[in-house]
């Protein structure tokens, strides 16, 4: 009876032991988790995808376990925010355990549809969820976790691709005006968005900076994985000839809706056009016809030479002959020797006519008899018309440089028109 009273009385001092081993242990163990840390949290989202009606973000949930024993991450939900705190898209993130010191990541992929407002200029990322940990499979604790990130719509945008941009111009034909000419604006959109192209306008300076001339091209719509080109006429006026090379600046704007938000970026590019001859424009590669006419009288102080320049003119602005000169040369073999000259009237020759300039240059018998090397009758009698061209109004100008070869025998030359 004593012996079991005995082994009695043991037993209840050791369960009694026991108990305040283990009450002991489970203070040491709450003050433990009271000082629980919260895992080191880094959020990063990335935009995997961009179209008209919502964006869809890759989000990640970087999170480092500092404590001394395991943390559990569960009911995890990311909610998307705009300025107004209106709900514009929601994640929920499947967590699970971090052992101590441990880095995990979860993810998941978030859509995003943007409402118009006009404070919408931060995106509030609310990231909620809970952290669970257990001790000896029946003590218990969680605590909550609840962050802010803010991000600005502006940083989506930056990563949006936007269509390539070029611009190009012809000249085509010249005016009273200037140079008439089209210009290409060449879009293309390699995105999944459809762009508005608006406000485009091309400014022409030359290579001092000086416009010289300015277009407005109309825009248009440019639907996804699509090109188009926008068309426009106009003038430059004839001082872009003074340059060899034009500045061709294009300013715009592409507008797009992205997740429901509409958005105008601003765009600029630049190209170059070289100026060409003027020519090419005013005679468009067509034959010219010019003509000298001329007749020569004996008179008594010596020969009277009745010179004259006919012109046509086959392009649609009148053309001005300037600077003209008329020379009469006699040519013994290869020696020419100037035997007079004279400066003719200026003219003008309006499109599609044709005018004659007439001159007389009076040559002594003396100059022509010994101008020969002891020859009386030359070769021949050369004829050269020299002077510039210009397109009527302006400074743009062309050379010009005529000879005539005629018969030496005076006494046959007839009269001209």
């Amino acid at each position: 009876m004593e012996l079991n009273l005995k082994k009695r009385n043991i037993i209840i001092i050791f369960t009694i032991f026991l108990i305040l081993i283990n009450i002991l242990v489970a203070a040491l163990i709450f003050l433990d988790i009271q000082i629980i840390n919260a895992p080191k949290t880094e959020v990063l989202i990335d935009i995997i995808e961009v179209n008209s009606e919502e964006v869809i973000l890759d989000v990640k949930l970087k999170m480092n376990n500092s404590n001394s024993f395991d943390i559990e991450i569960k009911e995890f939900i990311i909610t998307s925010m705009n300025y107004e705190n209106e709900e514009i898209g929601k994640l929920n993130i499947t967590g699970g355990k971090i052992t101590s010191d441990e880095t995990r990541t979860f993810s998941g992929r978030e859509k995003i549809i943007f409402k118009e407002s006009e404070n919408f200029t931060v995106l509030k990322n609310r990231i909620q969820g809970k952290i669970g940990v257990t001790f000896l499979g029946f003590i218990k604790k969680t605590i909550p976790i609840d962050l802010i990130v803010l991000t600005t719509v502006e940083k989506i945008f930056e990563n949006l691709e936007i269509p390539d941009f070029s611009v190009n111009a012809y000249l085509n034909d010249l005016n009273d005006e200037g140079i008439e000419f089209t210009t290409e604006v060449n879009v293309n959109n390699p995105t999944s968005l459809i762009y508005r192209i608006k406000n485009l306008f091309v400014d022409f300076t030359n290579e001092k900076g000086i416009s010289v001339g300015s277009i407005t091209v109309h825009g248009g719509s440019v639907e996804p994985k699509t090109s188009r080109i926008f068309y426009s006429n106009g003038t430059i006026h004839y001082d872009a000839f003074n340059e060899g090379t034009l500045i061709l600046k294009l300013n715009g704007i592409a507008g797009v809706k992205v997740a429901g938000l509409n958005k105008n970026i601003s765009f600029s590019t630049n190209s170059y056009l070289i100026i060409p001859d003027v020519k090419e424009f005013v005679f468009k590669g067509e034959e010219i016809e010019f003509k000298i006419p001329v007749q020569f009288k004996l008179t008594l102080n010596g020969i009277l030479s009745n010179v004259g320049f006919s012109f046509y003119n086959p392009s649609n602005v009148s053309l001005v002959g300037d600077n003209l000169r008329c020379s009469i040369y006699r040519l013994d073999g290869e020696k020419q020797t100037l035997l007079g000259e004279e400066t003719m009237n200026p003219c003008e020759v309006k499109p599609g006519e044709q005018i004659c300039v007439k001159t007389q240059i009076l040559i002594p018998y003396l100059n022509y008899l010994i101008s020969g090397s002891f020859r009386f009758i030359p070769d021949w009698i050369i004829l050269r018309i020299e002077g510039d061209f210009h397109i009527a109004g302006t400074n743009q100008a062309f050379p010009l440089a005529l000879n005539a070869y005629v018969d030496p025998d005076l006494i046959r030359q007839k009269e001209f028109d």
